[in-house]
């Protein structure tokens, strides 16, 4: 991997993680985003002309679509277009964070919610490093590496639409899964205003516009004038920075007679019903049958009941008028209640000032849960579901099925390399052609059986069958001399081969009774078995004597059917693989390659043969693939691989299928079961 990958990777990471960040706490906190639009729009002197619904929906527009370009980004999918998007939509928030860096308007942009606060400085440094990143990948967006296959970007893009959609659905109806404010649930309000002893407290200063005799001018306390001054106004600036407590606007004051009851409330031992209603008139009213209920309740149980809101008197007793409500009023600012709470309405539960529950107007506790005092019930204690909860929940329904899809998607997209890398490998592929093109062979050997009329009529027999149903594999009936010539009358050797069941070591001269491969040859046939352990066995054939038969075969055109094979001696001393090995070299690993192509090569065992005992396939399996290693050593893997080595040795219909499925066996060389040919049928049938 180049320089310039790494480079453009690490940029789309760091992008791919702040849009998803940023885009994810705007989508749970909906209402905040939505405040935070709002005041950009104060700002502008446009919010008069915005109807709440629009900046409602582009508070959840904005989220969505930065949480999707991020994960868009992270799994690389649209590079180019996406790659493009991106820079413009930085390339608008940094011209942004221009103007507020310049006219400071907002003191915080609001591009990470309420979890990090950033000063305008800070967003602007934050832009333009993501800017540089943005162009960056913008420029090489192909040196993206995908974690996703084209083919399945689409079960990405649909799934986070869908899943940040939701989330915010869900925040709106319900309120934000996760609370990084500070009145979240288990804060103590009254600790959250103190100052810590020894903390250092903000300087402000306060100017005093005066005028005299028509005349304007500023003091200070400390060159305050006298009293034939008129007072104007006054302007209070902070000059001096210091600690700032998390909560510091909080206080209430009652409706009806304007005293203060901040500390009243926050100093009870029991609890307190707060509902809060930034603005009465813009509040939903459709669950107001449910606020009564428990206002009722907490006067049962003599619970404290207060609406908090900053409407006017007006507002209120509009309220009053559609929900009958009765429960007293009072005045809190109101960026504090929009802070309190991401509901309007919504209900908070205090107890000796530390907010134990949370609820919006669409979850309210329902009156038949209202039924025993509230320390008694589960809603008057702090909720179990803890953030490292909310947290698993969100890996389960979004981070695990996006990890199940890639690693999915990546190992068939693995699979799908190595075929490709497979198919462009030269050696692959010519390996692979000669293993499909070994052929697949059932060789007959009839032995000394049936006479010639017997045997003209089995080779007519098959011949029949196997041209209606023509075979899968190779065919080859091997025959004692007398049949060959008639017996090749009678086949049509493109389906079935005709071959002799040995020849000489000579190749003409004073031999009574021998046969010379030439003569073979002449009656038609095309193959010859040499090498068979009862030849060996029974007439004394050595492996120089096998040497010139094979010799002998090749020259003359016929195609050697060479058998090997161990005693049940040397099988159970282990030895079986240094028999074949020795009877391989004896008699024809001293072939040419191109010679060695036009032999077949019959494992035979010899306790098996005629025995009714039959090696397992694996143990037949397991000495095709030591014969053919062997070969492969001696004339390479090519040749190995176009190698068809047959397995004999009571091989019939029954045992064949299994024998034949194993890859180093390409068939049979079949005795006593090629004599009747439905039997023999059987056994060429197990290659469908």
């Amino acid at each position: 991997m180049n320089i310039k990958r790494i480079i453009v990777n690490l940029c789309r990471l760091i992008i791919a993680a702040t849009f998803i960040f940023s885009g994810y706490v705007k989508a749970i906190d909906p209402l905040g985003t939505q405040y935070k639009i709002q005041d950009y729009l104060t700002v502008l002197n446009l919010r008069s002309y915005i109807p709440d619904w629009i900046t409602l929906s582009a508070s959840v527009g904005l989220s969505a679509c930065e949480f999707t370009l991020g994960i868009l980004m992270l799994f690389a999918i649209r590079r180019r277009l996406t790659s493009r998007l991106i820079v413009g939509f930085i390339s608008i928030m940094t011209l942004i964070t221009v103007w507020l860096v310049v006219a400071n308007p907002i003191k915080d942009c609001g591009c990470f919610g309420d979890v990090i606060t950033l000063t305008n400085t800070e967003s602007f440094i934050k832009n333009i490093v993501l800017l540089i990143c943005a162009i960056t990948v913008a420029a090489w967006p192909l040196r993206m590496v995908r974690f996703i296959s084209k083919t399945n970007q689409w079960i990405i893009i649909n799934y986070t639409i869908i899943f940040i959609l939701l989330s915010s659905g869900y925040s709106l109806y319900k309120l934000p899964q996760f609370d990084f404010r500070p009145y979240r649930v288990g804060v103590n309000i009254k600790s959250g205003m103190e100052i810590p002893q020894g903390a250092k407290k903000p300087k402000f200063e306060t100017t005093f516009l005066m005028r005299k005799n028509g005349v304007e001018k500023a003091f200070s306390l400390a060159d305050y004038p006298d009293s034939t001054w008129t007072f104007v106004d006054s302007k209070t600036v902070q000059i001096e920075a210091g600690y700032v407590p998390p909560i510091h606007d909080f206080a209430i004051e009652r409706m009806n007679d304007g005293q203060d009851i901040t500390n009243e409330v926050l100093s009870d031992s029991g609890y307190t019903f707060l509902l809060i209603s930034p603005h009465l008139e813009q509040a939903d009213d459709s669950n107001f049958g449910a606020i009564d209920q428990i206002f009722e309740y907490a006067q049962e149980e003599h619970i404290p009941f207060y609406c908090l809101t900053a409407s006017t008197k007006e507002a209120i007793t509009k309220w009053e008028d559609i929900t009958g409500a009765e429960y007293p009023f009072c005045t809190t600012d109101e960026t504090t209640l929009k802070t309190m709470i991401r509901s309007n309405p919504g209900l908070m539960l205090l107890k000796n000032g530390e907010i134990i529950r949370k609820w919006s107007h669409n979850d309210l506790p329902k009156g038949d849960e209202l039924n025993a005092p509230l320390q008694q019930l589960s809603i008057g204690k702090m909720p179990t579901d803890s953030v490292p909860g909310k947290i698993l929940k969100i890996l389960l329904w979004f981070v695990l099925p996006l990890l199940v899809l890639t690693v999915a998607d990546r190992m068939w997209a693995w699979t799908r390399w190595l075929k490709r890398k497979e198919e462009s490998n030269k050696i692959y592929q010519r390996l692979k052609r000669r293993k499909t093109m070994r052929k697949k062979i059932v060789a007959g050997n009839w032995k000394m059986n049936l006479n010639l009329q017997e045997g003209v009529a089995l080779a007519k027999e098959l011949n029949t069958s196997l041209t209606a149903e023509k075979p899968n594999c190779g065919v080859i009936i091997c025959t004692p001399f007398i049949h060959l010539a008639s017996v090749a009358g009678v086949l049509n050797q493109d389906i079935i081969g005709l071959g002799a069941e040995n020849c000489a070591d000579k190749e003409k001269g004073a031999f009574t009774g021998e046969v010379s491969a030439e003569m073979v040859k002449s009656t038609g046939a095309q193959y010859v078995i040499l090498g068979h352990s009862e030849r060996r066995q029974y007439y004394n054939e050595t492996p120089e004597i096998l040497k010139e038969k094979v010799l002998l075969a090749l020259k003359n055109g016929l195609k050697v059917i060479f058998c090997i094979g161990e005693t049940l001696e040397e099988r159970e001393a282990n030895k079986q693989n240094d028999v074949c090995k020795a009877e391989l070299e004896g008699s024809v690993f001293n072939l040419s390659a191109e010679e060695f192509k036009n032999v077949i090569i019959a494992y035979e065992p010899i306790w098996a043969i005629g025995t009714g005992k039959t090696a397992t396939a694996d143990q037949a399996e397991e000495i095709h693939a030591f014969v053919r290693s062997v070969i492969a050593d001696k004339y390479g893997k090519e040749v190995a691989e176009d190698t068809t080595i047959l397995y004999g040795g009571s091989c019939k219909a029954s045992n064949a299928p299994e024998l034949f499925s194993k890859p180093d066996i390409d068939g049979g060389l079949i005795g006593g079961a090629s004599l009747k040919a439905a039997d023999f049928k059987g056994i060429i049938d197990a290659w469908k």
